[in-house]
């Protein structure tokens, strides 16, 4: 199961205290918890397409979002193979998607290898598109479908929708009546599939039966929503003025009581959410599944939410959008306790493969697989994360030190960047603007810049996580890093050419 731009710190297993996400909380006391998972970039598109195929953006070659009319990259590249096409091929596994694509047109589903689909055509009885979502990639909903009952501003508030036809409550539905027929056929037959939530990406619109249930008087700002972005890229500077003006025009249109007003829908949004989570699970234990099923829940990325005054994603690092949450129960596993290691999107796809092949299994003894080959290519492609089976167990240590992020742009502007962290330290690589270096641990919130800075020791951890930079480079073969040689004069201390 996954979300799509969920905010890790808005989780109650991550320390949250304000929404309520009890269904959530349930699942991670039976989990282990991953406090330090980064997706490998914060835009839909990429994202998801470095879950499916376990490489970064740079290896499968969806660097943007995919819908038109701006997208460059609409497809992912033929020649990448996805987890599920893997599992059918070399691991005889049933799969099935419901819910949220947008790895390229809702068509590019059709084609992805799935046994089962929400498209209409591989699920007869639902008729043409009975809902007006469920042909499209993206899934989202749209105050055009009813009008809102109330709402903080076109974008957020809830309609006169049913539950059973939201979005989120459809990819659910869809989950369980799966679920509860692969517990009914006798087929012994293993399964993946995914409950791809389109929620809670804006528009943060629900329905009126639901109904808002956060006070916005009751939302604190977040703590770095005023940065004024001093020493900080020019770039977020001007991606903030384009935010805060309507056609050059300075516009206060983002106030904290606007924004606590709109929050309080996406708050409602997760909350329920939350409870189709709860539905997929009961029907888990219902159908005596539970016991013998692995269950991943994450998201394809965060959301900025107001924070450092910026609304959705884009062009900037910061962790609420590329620290994501990542929960993960395996049968017969000690759970219940949270791994500081850094990981990312990738190395669930690895772990899905190791299962898959029966790593899962105790004392199976098999190899995790380091590459995906399907029976139509040439070559196998490598998998650039790693299988998590080991240290779920307990019983192997994490030799990568830092989660390894990039950028390449997207409507914010084609703006390239590449980022190292471990939750200490942060630092951002502009390849055309100025760097970023982050002290995690003094500086939480992101918003003092320290990588021009001449404190005691900062230039021995400038290089100590360049250095970790260019091995994960180097490691996934991303090209970007020859732009650093040292023959064309680059000079960390400035961040730039010399």
């Amino acid at each position: 199961m996954f979300c799509d731009q969920l905010r890790r710190d808005l989780l109650g297993c991550y320390g949250n205290e304000l929404v309520r996400t009890p269904h959530l909380d349930s699942l991670a006391a039976d989990s282990v918890v991953f406090d330090r998972c980064y997706t490998p970039i914060a835009i839909c598109s990429p994202a998801r397409a470095s879950l499916m195929t376990g490489q970064y953006p740079h290896g499968h070659h969806m660097y943007t979002n995919s819908t038109p009319p701006y997208s460059y990259c609409r497809h992912l590249r033929p020649e990448a193979p996805m987890i599920q096409q893997w599992a059918r091929t070399s691991a005889n596994v049933a799969t099935a998607y419901f819910g949220k694509w947008h790895i390229g047109p809702a068509d590019d589903l059709a084609t992805a290898g799935f046994d089962r689909t929400h498209l209409p055509d591989t699920w007869p009885d639902l008729g043409p598109a009975p809902l007006p979502f469920m042909a499209d990639t993206q899934w989202h909903p749209s105050a055009g479908w009813a009008p809102l009952v109330e709402s903080a501003d076109p974008s957020t508030g809830t309609f006169g929708v049913p539950m059973e036809r939201f979005p989120d409550t459809v990819a659910a539905t869809l989950t369980v009546d799966y679920l509860r027929e692969r517990s009914t056929t006798a087929t012994g037959q293993a399964f993946l599939a995914f409950c791809a939530f389109p929620g809670p990406h804006g528009p943060w619109i629900i329905p009126e039966q639901f109904g808002r249930r956060y006070d916005p008087a009751e939302i604190p700002p977040w703590p770095n929503r005023d940065d004024a972005l001093a020493g900080k890229p020019l770039n977020q500077r001007k991606l903030k003025h384009m935010e805060f003006s309507e056609g050059g025009i300075s516009h206060p249109r983002n106030t904290a009581g606007q924004e606590a007003q709109r929050l309080a829908y996406n708050f409602s949004y997760i909350e329920l959410i939350d409870e189709q989570i709860g539905r997929v699970v009961d029907e888990l234990k219902r159908s005596g599944l539970y016991d013998e099923t692995a269950i991943v829940f994450t998201a394809d990325h965060g959301d900025m939410a107001g924070s450092h005054g910026f609304v959705s994603k884009g062009g900037y690092m910061y962790d609420e959008i590329y620290r994501i949450p990542l929960l993960i129960r395996v049968p017969r596993v000690a759970a219940a306790r949270k791994e500081r290691e850094p990981v990312n999107l990738t190395d669930i796809t690895a772990t899905v493969a190791d299962a898959l092949r029966g790593g899962a299994s105790a004392g199976a003894g098999v190899a995790a697989p380091e590459s995906l080959a399907l029976p139509q290519h040439a070559a196998s492609e490598p998998l650039h994360g790693q299988s998590l089976l080991p240290m779920l167990r307990g019983g192997a240590s994490w030799h990568r030190p830092v989660a390894y992020c990039e950028y390449h742009g997207d409507w914010y502007g084609h703006y390239s960047s590449r980022m190292v962290s471990d939750a200490d330290w942060k630092l951002v690589w502009n390849l055309t603007d100025l760097c970023e270096l982050y002290d995690l641990n003094d500086d939480p919130h992101e918003l003092t810049n320290l990588f021009y800075s001449d404190r005691s020791g900062l230039a021995q951890v400038r290089e100590i996580y360049f250095e970790r930079l260019r091995a994960e480079a180097v490691r996934t073969f991303d090209g970007q890093l020859e732009l650093r040689q040292a023959e064309l004069g680059f000079d960390p201390r400035v961040g730039g050419l010399s």
